[in-house]
Parts: structure tokens; sequence; C-alpha cells
């Protein structure tokens, strides 16, 4: 009985020696350092003054995954249309980033967004519709809205240009312009376009861009600067123009080449837009002597054995100037 009573107590000793020990251990012991990320690390550098509006742009880059590599669009609650990019790590203890990075952004951002502030200002003042603009460094980003007429592309030129000649020192030497469709207006953002929506890639606007035109700061020639406007060869209403030629391409072809002759609908076109007194843009369809099937279609490597070519103009509406070429 005495053993049993011993051995308990012996047995209650050592288990609290070992959580005494467990304990100092515990004290001692250097503790792990929690992981950062972007959000908790501008939080405790830059208190309510920051919100991450996308974390992860490197989503898809599976290198940049592996190495906990990322890329966030950081927001100014103060100010919406300041934005900027932030690379960070996850799983570091630091977050890859530090409070001199974010603030260096911080004011690039906003000294963009004043001048395109200005720009706006200036142009609204001259009469220019429906536009937002955005300023990246030293290019400028005029969006205008609006139906792409000859009359409508000139008076966008001749209002930028009464802009641009009263500050020739302007820090933007490079100008893009953009003629949207009328309803995307105020759709993405509002007046400012934010630096982040090119540095993404958001800036590809698809099948809502119409026009496009691009140029160096300098003397402006109107006339000259008019017969650089780009087609979209996405934009949504260039698809009935597209489907229109190929009609026009297969009627010219089975009357004029040598039979044989077959063509598919919807099937594989090239394209090429050229400087033209006004927006055109130069279509290739490919003919071959043999028919294929609904698989065989689906090859890429099916040899044309030729194109029929043509030139579509934007203003008129029409397909012309058709010819057979070996190649395109």
């Amino acid at each position: 009985m005495i053993k049993i009573i011993l051995g308990s107590i012996l047995g209650l000793f050592l288990l609290i020696v070992a959580i005494l020990a467990f304990t100092l251990f515990g004290c001692f012991r250097k503790k792990t350092p929690a992981k950062k990320n972007v959000e908790t690390e501008l939080e405790r550098m830059f208190p309510g003054q920051f919100q991450v509006l996308n974390s992860n742009l490197k989503m898809l880059d599976v290198m940049a995954q592996y190495k906990g590599n990322k890329q966030a669009v950081i927001g100014d609650k103060a100010d919406p249309d300041v934005q900027f990019l932030l690379d960070w790590y996850k799983g570091t203890e630091s977050a890859g980033f530090d409070s001199t990075t974010v603030m260096a952004a911080h004011e690039r951002a906003k000294k963009d967004v004043a001048e395109a502030r200005e720009l706006f200002k200036l142009l609204k003042a001259k009469g220019l519709g429906n536009i937002s603009v955005g300023v990246i460094d030293s290019a400028a980003y005029i969006q205008v809205y609006g139906e792409p007429t000859p009359d409508f592309r000139k008076q966008t030129l001749e209002i930028l240009k009464s802009v641009l000649d009263k500050k020739p020192g302007r820090a933007q030497t490079s100008i893009f312009i953009e003629l949207l469709e009328p309803e995307e207006f105020h759709h993405r953002y509002q007046d400012i376009i934010p630096s982040t929506h090119w540095k993404t890639g958001a800036g590809m606007q698809g099948e809502q861009m119409i026009l496009s035109l691009n140029f160096k700061l300098g003397a402006m020639n109107i006339p000259e600067l008019m017969r650089h406007w780009e087609i979209n060869t996405g934009a949504k209403r260039l698809r009935q123009a597209q489907d229109d030629a190929y009609e026009t391409a297969h009627a010219w072809a089975e009357k004029n080449l040598p039979k044989p002759i077959f063509m598919s609908a919807g099937g594989y076109s090239s394209f090429e837009t050229i400087v033209n007194d006004e927006p055109a843009i130069r279509f290739g369809y490919p003919y071959y002597d043999k028919d294929f099937t609904e698989e065989e279609k689906l090859y890429s490597g099916n040899e044309a054995k030729g194109y029929v070519v043509g030139v579509y103009y934007f203003d008129q509406k029409v397909f012309s100037k058709l010819r057979r070429q070996e190649e395109f």
C-alpha cells in the first residue's frame, strides 16, 4: 500500500516537473514571426489610407506563383482615381516591400492623376464631349465616346490641337486617342482612367473600341493625322462588315477564278490596316481547289490555293478593289 502511494506521489512529482520545464522552455524559445501579407502590412504602415483592389495580378504566372511573387493593385481610399501597382511576396516576414516603396509609387500615381485632371478640364472647356482621360508618365490617353464620323474625328483632333498648342512644354509627348462605342461611356470608370487600367492589361478595350490614333507630340498636321486612324479589327461593329466582305469575295471568286473553288464562310481570314484618306482595312480570304470535311476545316495546316483580297472602307462601308494573290 505504501509503495502504491509513493509511486503515485513520484508520478505526480514528475508530471509537475515536466510541465514546469515545458513552460520555462516556452518562455525562452524564439517565437516564429507571423507571415505577412499585403493587406496587413499596408494597414500597419499606413493605417486607414489604402485599400487592396486586387492582391494577385500574377495568378496565371506559374513561376511567380511557385516563388510566392505577387503583384497587387492598391487604391487611395481618399481619392479612388489614384491607383498603383505594388510587388509583394507571400509567406515572408516583411511581405517584400517597405514604406518608402509605397510612398514613391503613391506620389507617382497622384502626379499622373493631377495631370490627367488638368488635361480633362482643358478638353472639356474646348467642347470635347463624352471623354475619359488618363496619364502615365509621358503618355496621355484620351478616350472619346461617340459615332466616329469623319467630322467627329476631325473635330476631336482640332480640339486636341488647340489645347496642346497652348502648352508646348507639356510632359506628355506620346498621345493615344481611342474612339469607343457611345454606350460604353462611364461604364468602367468615370472622367479619369486609373493608370492601372493599362498596367494590368485591362486597357485592351476589345470590341468596344472602334478606331484609334497614336502619335508623338509636335506640329500637329490634322489632314495627315486623319489618314492614320486605325480600325480595331476586334470591334463588334466590324463583324457584319467582315461577313459582307466574305460574301462579296466569294461571289467575285466564283466569277473570276478557275474552277473548282472552295471557300469557307466564317473560316480563317487575314487582315491588314492601311494608311488611307479614310480608315481602311485589307481583308484576305483563302480559297482552295478541294473541299474539306468539318473535321479537316479545323486543321490550320490546310494549304490555300491563293487569296481573294480587297479593301474595306470604313466610312463608305464598301469592300472593293478585289484581286487574287498567292499569299497574304
